[in-house]
């Protein structure tokens, strides 16, 4: 028997002590071989059962073992460290050394869904073409992949994606397309019965959902990717570094009411405000499509006509950085409505639009209009906080505009103070 190690000059657990240890002589370990019994780490370390039983099940919740019922624990693979950057799985995967491949499932064309139109930036009914596979390096499977495209802009790309061929040099070499950003989000969720049988895993097994849109040099929406990869199998990495945080300068802004010469200069603001709040709400198109002119004429209407206010931000050069149009509801006539509320991009992140929203909330509310409602988009969670600071709540009534096509949703306030 081998000596055992003292665990008392720690005030740490036990169990997390001997955790540290064994996984060293894990490290040192290959994969697929046997870790020592309960009983011989009992007796090589002095602790009970109880002990070692907490340390290795901590070691499994990492996945740095696995355990056979009736067989015994054994080290796992080692993870996949993927960095989070613009490359493809074939790109990054021969670049480790190790043989990339694709089992194809399922190509489809057809029309796209509205997240997906709003994606790929496609007009509605604009088709999409949708390539599902399974993504596997060293012949194992690692991860789901489905990918979807402008079926026109790339139309027979499915019949050129082979099993080793990246997507991202058939775009350049077939197309004269190169990737230049993306956006991408991550979540945890657990293999659904289906998925698991294509990864190789047990229903409910922890999978890693990404969600990439990636544009091209010229900043159009190319690619729109969800992909499963095996929670077991892989990691992400990033480099972060601390920003500093430098306070906001305050603006010289007055704010007045607005006359129908401002019309070009607000159609200048809520034309700039769409472009940078709405990509992937409303589509790519419809923003591309704005038209200043058109908007000056609307704009100048709305001001010149009676029953609603249009309060304007001016700043000291005499620039219109934002404006808000508030006044009666046009359903209810007894309740104050917010008609719109736009900051220009320059002049966002300074309090701006809560001085906009609170001048117009105080005014309904010495014109006893009460309550106040608005409309804003399902997914402009900005805004949705801005409103929700001030009172406003959805009250259950839901729209989609044909020109946006995008989900709005009835916020509404009562009775209620701007903080």
């Amino acid at each position: 028997m081998q000596a055992t190690v003292s665990f008392g000059g720690s005030r740490r657990p036990k169990y997390l002590q001997l955790r540290d240890l064994l996984a060293d002589i894990v490290q040192q370990l290959p994969p697929g071989a046997a870790v020592p019994t309960e009983r011989e780490l009992c007796d090589r370390f002095g602790v009970s059962r109880s002990t070692v039983r907490q340390a290795l099940d901590r070691l499994e919740a990492e996945q740095r073992i696995y355990r056979r019922q009736g067989s015994g624990t054994y080290v796992a693979e080692p993870k996949i460290e993927q960095p989070l950057e613009l490359t493809s799985h074939t790109e990054y995967m021969r670049a480790r050394g190790l043989h990339p491949a694709s089992k194809l499932i399922e190509v489809s064309r057809a029309v796209a869904d509205p997240e997906v139109a709003t994606m790929l930036g496609l007009a509605d009914g604009g088709e999409a073409l949708t390539i599902q596979r399974v993504r596997l390096a060293d012949g194992e499977p690692l991860a789901l992949e489905t990918l979807f495209l402008d079926a026109v802009r790339f139309e027979g790309i499915a019949t050129e994606l082979d099993e080793t061929q990246s997507l991202y040099q058939l775009l350049h070499s077939r197309y004269g397309v190169d990737l230049a950003s993306t956006e991408e989000t991550i979540e945890a969720v657990l293999a659904s019965e289906g998925e698991a049988e294509l990864l190789g895993m047990l229903p409910g097994a922890p999978l890693l959902r990404l969600s990439r849109q990636s544009r091209d040099a010229d900043g159009i929406p190319t690619e729109y990717v969800r992909s499963l990869y095996r929670g077991d199998r892989f990691r992400f990495r990033t480099h972060l570094e601390r920003s500093v945080l430098v306070p906001p300068v305050a603006l010289d802004v007055r704010l007045r009411a607005g006359v129908p010469e401002d019309a070009a200069g607000l159609a200048a603001v809520f034309v700039s405000a769409w472009r940078d709040s709405y990509p992937g709400i409303v589509a790519d198109a419809i923003l591309e499509a704005l038209d200043e002119r058109e908007i000056a004429d609307w704009l100048r209407t709305l001001i010149a006509a009676d029953g609603s206010t249009m309060t304007v931000a001016e700043a000291g050069s005499h620039e219109l950085v934002g404006f808000c149009r508030h006044g009666g509801d046009p359903d209810d006539g007894r309740r104050g409505h917010v008609y719109s509320l736009y900051v220009a991009p320059g002049a966002g992140g300074r309090g701006l639009g809560r001085r906009l929203l609170a001048h117009a909330l105080d005014d309904l509310q010495q014109r006893r209009l009460d309550p106040v409602t608005l409309w804003v988009f399902e997914r402009n969670e900005p805004a949705l906080r801005l409103y929700a600071s001030f009172g406003f709540a959805p009250d259950g009534g839901r729209r989609v505009k044909p020109e946006y096509g995008a989900d709005e949703i009835r916020l509404r306030r009562v009775g209620k103070s701007a903080p």
